[in-house]
């Protein structure tokens, strides 16, 4: 049986708006996204059996921090040496004229030509689309928050080979991918937001949903209370997001797609 090592860059964009935001979150991940991505990928490969991802065992995820706001990048040698691209969630939006976004946007068009596998969570899909031709903007229903259901496409059953037809999953986002990049396909929507993830060529596949927050509910709970506190989301909606919270979700099996795609075995 084939065991494999992952090897990936974790590309963290959010951290710094934690620090305004919710730094009681940085007592209990102190490196902020880095750490909660760590603990999600040790997480699920050791609950994963190799049925789970395609046969392959997956002895450990490797994650190494780079910090596209700092201009941080991998050099040519050290991304020859990896196996794909994880992008954190962000405060800010994919459409800001901040000199880094501009620049992540640069980059990812590199990435994209040169086939470099990238995935990533909520502010992922809008970033890449933004690069890559497609369109972002702000939600037309609004903020989406908590646990949400997807309904897969079909396109997405056949990509990822299975009979499943919803999973559910954590979100959190004001903005929302308006239309998708050329070539793109839709993994699904909550009827709330048009596209909750997408995959393009074989080498992006990137989720709205955060399976870290659906690991530990705790971190979502804490930003929709100061959402609440100062008045940047209505009460009603937080509330109501607060009874779904703890609800249980598939933050596993959506991880475990993703290394699978980081193993190479999806194809569009």
């Amino acid at each position: 049986m084939p065991s494999h090592t992952l090897r990936l860059a974790s590309f963290d964009v959010g951290t710094d708006d934690l620090r305004w935001w919710a730094p009681e979150i940085l007592d209990r991940y102190p490196d902020g996204f880095y750490d909660m991505h760590q603990q999600l990928f040790t997480d699920v490969c050791q609950k994963s059996q190799p049925d789970d991802l395609g046969g392959v065992e997956l002895t450990n995820v490797d994650l190494i921090k780079f910090e596209p706001r700092k201009f941080h990048y991998p050099t040519p040698q050290e991304l020859a040496s990896l196996d794909g691209i994880v992008i954190s969630g962000s405060a800010s939006a994919a459409y800001d004229q901040d000199d880094w976004v501009i620049h992540l946007g640069q980059v990812i068009r590199d990435y994209h030509q040169q086939k470099v596998r990238l995935s990533g969570f909520s502010f992922a899909p809008q970033i890449v689309a933004q690069a890559l031709g497609g369109k972002v903007g702000k939600n037309p229903p609004g903020t989406e928050l908590s646990a949400v259901t997807i309904q897969l496409t079909e396109a997405a059953q056949t990509y990822f080979g299975i009979d499943r037809t919803a999973y559910t999953i954590h979100v959190h986002h004001n903005d929302g991918v308006l239309q998708l990049p050329p070539g793109a396909v839709s993994l699904g929507t909550s009827g709330v937001t048009d596209y909750l993830g997408w995959i393009l060529d074989g080498h992006i596949l990137v989720f709205s949903g955060h399976p870290e927050y659906s690991r530990d509910p705790w971190i979502l709970e804490q930003m929709m209370l100061v959402e609440r506190r100062d008045r940047l989301v209505p009460a009603q909606l937080i509330d109501y997001g607060l009874k779904d919270l703890w609800n249980p979700t598939d933050y596993i099996w959506q991880t475990q797609q993703q290394f699978r795609f980081f193993l190479g075995q999806f194809q569009l």
